[in-house]
């Protein structure tokens, strides 16, 4: 198999944020398709754990090696608590050799030099400076094909030879035209170049900034451009105060601000509008169960995603698809997490100013094996990840889910889990939601030492782990699926890969960048039907439950679903290959022998 499809990706991303190199703009642009390079003295004075996180990569060089045939592009602003965060982001820019990382972009952003909107643009425009344009010749080897759903205007053929890539926007914040951190100077977008796709001073009145109105004209305009958009992550890593749409999960403790822990009680009225906006723009197909942007809800709390929910029943948008980018699961129903909460070990938390719960969750067993199946393999519990619920919402409305490559989010084994990876923060509010028997004053107050020991979490540590844990989430998806909807026949369908490379993760050991998903194919092959049979051990399940796992033709045909037709199909019944012809799928890979 040729081909493979990936939800979430950044390619443009680490480029984005590089030093840019003093050429001509078309030089740029081709600079722009090639992975950071790192100089040999940087990379003998860097932590190998930060140098990793700097070389998951999936450049357009390494798209057109996989070969990624089609992918969504995430793009993501870099916000003010990641630009000022203690941790190894923070060591790189001190560091007093030649970088790969652009002091003055991170200095913009911690300054409030510029908006969120202004970055979005221009990381798009790095995108549109390598667009395959027919009348741009010769193309070179590292151009990209943008496609979109059909229009009154021209859009690109799919190509049999490029990556055929739609845009995503990741957080709301790329919405917000304020300058960052300030809540009332607007940016003038001076920086923005003269012929730039879209200038907000010309397309936005001053008298409506708000972010549904800048998702309404930008949509408009992608759309009149040949481009288009997937998906709206309505949050990222950090809390907006300028604008604020929902609570984030919590998600990352290699980073260190107040800004990470989360905010508010979940979804505002100015994200809820910001969701009717998003689903009442209309699609090309013109169908009842389509919109103009989907909503994706990586990245919100839990609340939020209650909240979520509750929207699209109250206001008719049950039947647009969901879509969860890159993933892992918790293991649990929101019942069953709820009745492991470790809360003798809970506190009340006060960090910088910021107070929220750290809490504790007893991690789900997804199943044994190793030397006399004695070593316990469990689902990460953090409400960053996907509880049931959730499985089911996304697979009712026939929406997609993508499994994510980083290892902080798929779980452990009893080698690799500490204390430290079973802890997260909740808002007060959200934690009196859930657990409104618990009296916040019962609990006691984290001390200082405890907060201080906390920035050991700074450091990366090197996380290895099994490529059963990676199965284990796709298993545990496809049960639920299988169990609790009315999919029980094709509960892969809903599956794909959302790798999430170039964002600073941690990747999974066997397949640390996007040239590297081949690899996938064997990991799945190899350990998914021993993932099946070691859940359902612990998990219960019917028979029939993974009969995929027993004739190698069907489980190729589910691994084949997993790494591409999954996604190419969803792509199809959302317009964007109507009309197209599509590349032809290239050889078989060779058989890989089962376990």
């Amino acid at each position: 198999m040729d081909n493979y499809f990936d939800l979430h990706f950044h390619p443009m991303a680490k480029n984005h944020l590089a030093p840019r190199p003093k050429e001509s703009h078309a030089k740029k642009a081709n600079t722009a398709t090639m992975p950071i390079t790192m100089t040999k003295a940087f990379k003998d004075y860097t932590d190998e754990n930060v140098l990793r996180r700097l070389e998951s990569q999936c450049s357009i060089d390494y798209l057109n090696e996989a070969p990624i045939r089609y992918g969504v592009a995430a793009i993501a602003a870099l916000e003010f608590g990641v630009a000022s965060s203690k941790g190894y982001l923070a060591d790189v820019l001190k560091s007093f050799l030649k970088k790969p990382l652009d002091d003055d972009y991170f200095n913009a952003v911690k300054e409030g030099e510029v908006s969120y909107l202004n970055l979005f643009l221009k990381e798009v425009e790095l995108y549109l400076k390598n667009r395959n344009l027919k009348n741009r010749e010769p193309h070179s080897k590292g151009s990209i094909n943008l496609i979109a759903r059909p229009s009154k205007n021209k859009r690109e053929p799919v190509s049999d030879e490029l990556p055929n890539l739609i845009f995503a926007i990741e957080g709301g914040h790329n919405l917000c035209m304020k300058k960052i951190g300030n809540a009332l100077d607007y940016d003038t977008f001076e920086g923005l170049e003269k012929d730039s796709f879209f200038d907000p001073n010309v397309v936005i009145s001053e008298d409506n900034r708000k972010p549904q109105e800048v998702l309404k004209k930008l949509y408009k305009t992608v759309r009149e451009y040949g481009l288009d958009m997937l998906y709206l992550t309505l949050t990222h890593l950090t809390h907006i105060p300028e604008q604020h749409l929902a609570t984030h999960a919590y998600g990352t403790k290699h980073l260190r601000h107040p800004s990470f822990y989360p905010f508010g009680n979940g979804l505002t009225e100015l994200g809820a509008d910001v969701v009717r906006t998003a689903y009442q723009l209309e699609a090309p197909t013109k169908k009842k169960d389509d919109a103009g942007v989907l909503i994706d809800i990586k990245h919100l709390s839990l609340k939020s995603r209650e909240d979520l929910y509750a929207l699209r029943q109250r206001e008719g948008f049950m039947k647009i698809p969901l879509i969860a980018s890159h993933v892992g699961v918790t293991g649990y129903s929101i019942s069953d997490w709820k009745h492991n909460l470790e809360i003798e070990k809970c506190v009340n938390h006060v960090d910088q100013g910021v107070k929220t719960v750290k809490m504790y969750t007893r991690p789900k067993v997804a199943g044994y094996w190793g030397a006399d199946s004695n070593s316990e393999f469990s689902f990460h519990p953090g409400t960053i990840n996907l509880m049931d619920e959730d499985i089911i919402e996304i697979a009712n409305s026939n929406g997609l889910i993508g499994v994510g490559l980083d290892v902080d989010l798929l779980g452990y084994n009893e080698k690799s889990m500490g204390q430290e990876d079973i802890c997260e923060f909740m808002t007060t509010p959200d934690f009196i939601h859930y657990f409104p028997y618990t009296s916040i004053k019962s609990i006691d107050y984290a001390s200082v030492k405890e907060i201080q020991a906390e920035e050991s979490w700074l450091k990366p540590s090197k996380k290895e782990i099994h490529p059963l844990n990676f199965c284990f989430n796709i298993i545990h998806i496809m049960a639920v699926i299988g169990l609790k909807t009315k999919f029980q026949d094709t509960p892969e369908k809903f599956i794909c890969i959302g790798s999430d490379f170039d964002a600073f993760i941690e990747p999974l050991n066997m397949c640390s960048d996007s040239r590297q998903l081949k690899n996938l194919k064997a990991c799945l092959m190899k350990w998914l039907p021993v993932a099946a049979k070691k859940y359902q051990k612990v998990n219960g399940g019917a028979k029939d439950l993974f009969d995929f796992t027993k004739k190698k033709k069907e489980l190729n045909k589910v691994v084949e679903g997993i790494l591409y037709e999954n996604g190419r199909e969803f792509l199809d019944r959302r317009g964007f290959l109507e009309g197209l012809a599509e590349p032809q799928k290239g050889e078989a890979s060779p058989e890989v022998e089962l376990v």
